[in-house]
């Protein structure tokens, strides 16, 4: 069963959220309004908070540039307004970038980012094996 999730179009709502969001992992997944069902949000509501962030509103741009928003879907985490961060073997740990292969794979990475939080970890392991982390090309701009 899909969840619809709450949809952010403005900078402020997104500050507030982060701001607001307190003992539970915020979840800003970065993607389309046309697309804001999650599978996986009622199983982890417990101890996450799951979000959609409009990348087409023009509002979302300054976190968009912040974050290098540059493929969609991109997941970013927070806990107690603090930016977590997880070190998955690729170049860039502030971000998921892309899909999850499945379902349980988003739960496994939302909890193990919980488990590190509540511990005073800003950095976490990824708990999924590589073969299952999607693999990109970082490519700067302006280098």
């Amino acid at each position: 069963m899909s969840y619809v999730l709450r949809t952010l179009r403005k900078k402020r709502e997104v500050d507030t959220i982060i701001r607001d969001t307190i003992d539970k992992v915020l979840v800003l997944r970065f993607g389309r309004s046309s697309d804001p069902l999650c599978k996986s949000a009622r199983e982890v509501s417990k101890f996450a908070n799951v979000v959609l962030v409009d990348i087409d509103s023009d509002e979302i741009q300054v976190y968009a540039s912040y974050f290098d928003i540059t493929f969609i879907p991109s997941t970013v985490f927070f806990f107690n307004a603090h930016h977590m961060k997880m070190d998955s073997g690729t170049a860039d740990h502030t971000k998921w970038v892309g899909a999850f292969h499945k379902k349980q794979d988003f739960i496994d990475v939302v909890e193990a980012i919980y488990r590190g939080a509540m511990k005073g970890k800003l950095i976490v392991s990824c708990p999924l094996p590589s073969e299952r982390i999607p693999k990109y090309q970082l490519l700067y701009r302006d280098v």
